[in-house]
């Protein structure tokens, strides 16, 4: 199913006019990724309505019966009651069952343009508005589903029990009429405060999600510094209240507006105990008739305040999801969505006058950081050093060479064919590597049964036996020090067997004796096979061990030194 987020006014935005446009724009939203109209709780939805106003007719036709107590109105009281609770049960199920479609259906689409998102986004967005939006959000504007149901069976009972109370007492019908008109005028008023508290709770819970990335991402420096744990401690509690008391506001002027209708029907009960006798005659059948249609309806009224606050709280998530959206597909990596011919080999691979600048994505003001032009070649069996200052462009030059980044000028060669988006996805399927941030999955995900053989050789082979093991494509443990879990990384790599394996200063983690194993075994047993090596490393004690080493600063290539003379190697 294709659905599209449409732009909505700000929730902010307290103009009844754009409450009308957000209102209309979400129920339509939710109506057709959900299905609502066309799903069979719609019927059960109609069947349970009808039984209520069946039994509101039912009790006031059997009250009105003298002596013939089983007759047809009994059998319908009967009939209708049964069926308001079956069905109803029944209804309740199949709304879930369209709620976890919904969210289901979000979070899939969601997902998908996050997986395929450029890496501008990855590294300058925010990850607790994403977090936010994938997660509470989601289930915020799911959950309104359920409402809208509600909110149909209410309008189909009113439908038919007001012109009945009119038609059995009209006083009581326009008093009625009177009674919703009050309780939704109260409502839009206390709605506006509301879903501008319930905005502000959506933005801090954003925050706040960023903050336990802080914990969990930045453990080891948090507990280094006590003063620095404190601070964010002290933020984060911060944020935490003022979440807290932002949805106690929202909520409490929800409560509010449902109890605005809810003063309503008392009034309205009062109107018909004390005001009714006095402004017209009225036998003690009609009363009861008056009472009874009232109350069956009280539920009905109540069931329809209470689900608008849900409607006002799907704006919010509404709009924050959209805002989300509209940045991932604003950010999508076009060649991730193109799959072109498979390339498991190459000849060379060549940047020619390529440059990149790198900002923040959310934040233009910010000073970028420009690499190049640079122009180098790469050929199978290279073994490539590079090397330079912090902040030189090392990484982000990675990310050119092996197409995580599209260049802003130049052109990224392969076989002396200029890449483009259809070639890219599969150009990069040529590389393999560890990088400087890398991420250990806890399964070993795409690998085939070969590779799951090779990955369990590269364990051994790397002196981790003793610490992981492969229980199927799942990793035993990941709770391995930092050498450890870099090592697991390259197994990993390693077992992909790839034509390019990048390897973003590897040895930074490792000891003495692992250090030497990857600079005299591992990197010349890789070259020897006919893989390019890509090292970014700072070990100047090792650069003998290199064909070309490749110095940086300040974005700029600054020499590209031949180390061994050229030489044909074996290609994979």
């Amino acid at each position: 199913m294709t659905i599209e987020f449409k732009d909505i006014p700000s929730p902010n935005n307290g103009s009844l006019r754009a409450m009308v446009e957000r209102r209309w724009t979400v129920l339509r939203f939710l109506l057709q990724a959900s299905g609502l109209l066309r799903d069979p709780l719609m019927i059960l939805i109609l069947i349970a309505s009808f039984s209520r106003a069946g039994l509101i007719f039912a009790i006031n036709e059997t009250a009105r019966a003298e002596g013939d107590i089983f007759n047809w109105s009994s059998l319908l009281l009967i009939v209708s009651a049964i069926a308001m609770l079956v069905v109803g049960y029944f209804q309740r199920m199949r709304a879930f069952v369209l709620v976890t479609s919904v969210s289901r259906l979000l979070r899939r689409r969601t997902s998908k343009l996050l997986l395929r998102a450029n890496i501008d986004f990855l590294l300058s967005q925010k990850h607790g508005k994403v977090y936010s939006a994938m997660t509470s959000e989601i289930n915020a504007l799911s959950v309104a589903v359920t409402s809208i149901a509600d909110i149909l069976g209410a309008i189909v009972v009113l439908g038919f029990a007001l012109p009945y109370l009119a038609y059995v007492s009209p006083a009581s019908g326009i008093a009625a009429l009177v009674a919703v008109a009050v309780g939704t005028i109260g409502f839009v008023l206390l709605d506006k405060p509301a879903r501008r508290y319930g905005f502000q709770a959506s933005a801090l819970f954003s925050e706040y999600c960023d903050r336990v990335g802080d914990m969990l991402g930045g453990w080891k420096e948090l507990r280094l510094r006590k003063t620095r744990r404190d601070a964010l401690e002290e933020e984060t509690m911060e944020v935490i209240d003022k979440h807290v008391g932002a949805r106690m506001q929202a909520q409490q002027l929800f409560a509010a507006s449902a109890g605005v209708g809810q003063s309503a029907i008392i009034l309205l009960l009062c109107f018909v105990v004390i005001g009714l006798p006095i402004i017209q005659i009225a036998d003690a059948t009609v009363l009861f008739q008056v009472l009874t249609i009232i109350f069956l309806v009280n539920g009905p009224i109540e069931t329809l305040f209470n689900a608008m606050p849900s409607l006002s709280q799907s704006e919010t998530a509404y709009h924050r999801i959209r805002s989300v959206e509209h940045a991932l597909a604003g950010s999508q990596s076009v060649s991730l969505t193109h799959e072109g011919p498979q390339i498991d080999k190459f000849d060379e691979i060549s940047l020619v006058g390529v440059e990149a600048t790198v900002g923040e994505q959310d934040n233009p003001d910010a000073t970028s950081f420009h690499l190049g032009p640079v122009d180098l070649k790469f050929r199978p069996g290279e073994t490539v050093f590079i090397c330079g200052g912090n902040g030189s462009g090392k990484t982000t030059l990675l990310s050119l060479i092996t197409g995580l980044r599209h260049p802003s000028k130049g052109e990224v060669r392969l076989n002396g064919e200029a890449l483009d988006d259809a070639m890219t996805a599969a150009y990069r399927e040529l590389f393999t590597g560890v990088f400087s941030g890398f991420h250990l999955f806890e399964h070993a995900y795409g690998l085939s049964e070969s590779e799951l053989a090779e990955l369990e050789r590269r364990i051994d082979q790397l002196d981790l036996r003793g610490r992981v093991s492969m229980l199927d494509d799942k990793f035993s443990t990941r709770s391995l020090s930092a050498g450890q879990s870099r090592r697991l990384a390259l197994a990993v790599a390693l077992a992909e067997k790839r034509p390019i394996i990048v390897l973003d200063e590897f040895a930074a983690d490792q000891d003495p004796a692992n250090r030497a194993f990857y600079y005299d075994v591992l990197v010349p047993e890789l070259s020897a096979s006919g893989q390019l090596v890509l090292a970014v490393t700072h070990d100047d004690h090792q650069f003998n061990k290199c064909d070309r080493l490749i110095k940086m600063a300040g974005g700029k290539v600054i020499s590209d030194e031949q180390l061994t003379p050229m030489k044909v190697k074996g290609r994979i």
